[in-house]
């Protein structure tokens, strides 16, 4: 039977997890993966630390995963490199699809977009894209609370791979999250505009708590599913003991200065980001 491959297009902090959750309880034809390959340590305490060094090295690598290796690859332009890693993810989707006998697949991870769809739009003859969509400024926020190393997810804004580039010197690391917002919604942009692409839909995060609006989802994207009684909120930054995601003056300041230093070539980035910045002012 022909294939449904499906793809987010995401910045991450944007609910996927909420996604995953919701198609695993109400999806009735569909395999969703949420950031694979992954796996959870079954043995305790610092063993399994390193347990997971290990599975991610020789198992659930971090080139599968979309990081790594692959992320330089992009850098480079390596895209034979990407390719190869696709199909070693293809090989394992498709064999989890046989076994459970279902032709929709729903990738969710905010990897596919910073290198890994070069290798899958070589080598699958038709997906869907799903743009799930953060507000940039909340985007921004929710990744800074968590305090990660930028640079294990995303390239240097100075890349020539780069849709966007700016100078390293010039963003602050809370302008960094800005960029990776920014350059991801370039990149949505352009690749929506494959011949491959069969559906496309922008999602916003925030229409995650409305089931009629994900129901309205799952039919567009061809999923059956049972009625959704209730979405629950899955890996926010209350939930997970760090500080409340929320926007001050501050941010919203930083905002503005970003978007100066955008290309006025760039009229429907600047658009969106001036749209966060008035809807952000408005309810400071």
């Amino acid at each position: 039977m022909l294939k449904n491959f499906i793809f987010t297009v995401t910045t991450g902090r944007a609910g996927q997890e909420t996604l995953h959750n919701t198609l695993q309880e109400y999806s009735l034809d569909c395999l969703s993966q949420f950031e694979a390959p992954n796996f959870k340590p079954r043995l305790p305490f610092f063993f399994g630390n390193i347990e997971r060094k290990i599975r991610r090295q020789f198992f659930e690598t971090d080139e599968l995963l979309g990081r790594g290796k692959v992320l330089i690859a992009y850098n480079k332009g390596d895209y034979e490199y990407i390719e190869k890693v696709a199909k070693k993810r293809l090989k394992l989707i498709l064999y989890k699809m046989e076994k459970e006998k279902i032709v929709n697949y729903f990738d969710i991870s905010k990897f596919y977009i910073r290198g890994l769809y070069k290798g899958f739009n070589n080598i699958i003859n038709s997906y869907s894209l799903v743009f799930l969509v953060r507000d940039p400024l909340l985007n921004m926020k929710s990744f800074h609370n968590r305090n990660k190393n930028f640079f294990l997810d995303n390239s240097s804004p100075i890349e020539e791979c780069n849709l966007l580039r700016i100078k390293l010197s010039d963003l602050s690391k809370k302008e960094l999250y800005f960029w990776a917002w920014s350059e991801i919604f370039l990149r949505y942009r352009k690749l929506s505009q494959s011949k491959k692409v069969l559906k496309n839909i922008i999602f916003r995060t925030e229409d995650l708590n409305n089931a009629k609006k994900v129901e309205n989802l799952f039919k567009y994207l061809g999923i059956k599913f049972k009625p959704i009684k209730k979405i629950k909120k899955i890996n926010t930054n209350y939930g997970s003991g760090f500080l409340n995601t929320k926007v001050n003056r501050e941010d919203i300041i930083l905002l503005e200065h970003f978007i100066d230093k955008i290309p006025s070539k760039e009229i429907e980035l600047i658009k969106e980001l001036k749209l966060s910045l008035k809807k952000n002012q408005e309810n400071s």
